[in-house]
C-alpha cells in the first residue's frame, strides 16, 4: 500500500465513523422515562403523541379524581367511567405531544404531578395539565 492510499483510507474511514456518529444522533428514538426501568421509550410514541403509558397513568389519576370529586355518573360532567378516559385520554395526548416534550418524559415529574392530581381539591377545576404547577411542561419534560 502507498502512502496516498493509506492517507485516502484513514480519512475515508474518518468521514465514515463521523457521519455514523451524526447519523445515529438524528435517529435516536425518544427517551425512555428517566429513572424508569421500562423498556418501552416513555415520552413518545410515535411523532405526534405523548406514550401511551404516560397517558394512561395521567388519564388514570384525573378519573380517579373526578370520581372522587363526583364528577361521574349519570348526569354528571362525565357520564361513566368510559367516558372520562376517552375524553381526557385525548385532550393529554394532545398536552404532552412530541412539540411540547421532544425528548421524553421525567420520571420525577410525573410521579409529582401524579401526586399533585390525586391531592387537588375538588373545588378546583382541573381541565388542563397546565393549570396545576406540578404537571406543566417544564417539570414534565426532560430537557
Amino acid at each position: 500500500m502507498t502512502r496516498e492510499n493509506g492517507i485516502v483510507y484513514t480519512t475515508a474511514a474518518v468521514l465514515l465513523l463521523t457521519a455514523s456518529a451524526v447519523g445515529c444522533g438524528a435517529a435516536t428514538p425518544a427517551h425512555a422515562v428517566e429513572g424508569s426501568t421500562a423498556t418501552t421509550p416513555v415520552g413518545l410514541a410515535s411523532a405526534e403523541h405523548a406514550d401511551a403509558a404516560v397517558v394512561d397513568e395521567l388519564t388514570g389519576a384525573r378519573c380517579d379524581r373526578e370520581q372522587t370529586c363526583n364528577n361521574v355518573g349519570d348526569g354528571r360532567k362525565y357520564a361513566s367511567r368510559d367516558t372520562c378516559t376517552e375524553s381526557i385520554r385525548g385532550d393529554l395526548g394532545n398536552d404532552l405531544n412530541s412539540y411540547h416534550c421532544p425528548r421524553g418524559i421525567k420520571r420525577e415529574g410525573l410521579d409529582s404531578c401524579l401526586s399533585a392530581i390525586r391531592t387537588e381539591a375538588c373545588s378546583n377545576p382541573l381541565d388542563t395539565l397546565e393549570r396545576m404547577e406540578k404537571c406543566r411542561t417544564v417539570h414534565l419534560c426532560l430537557e
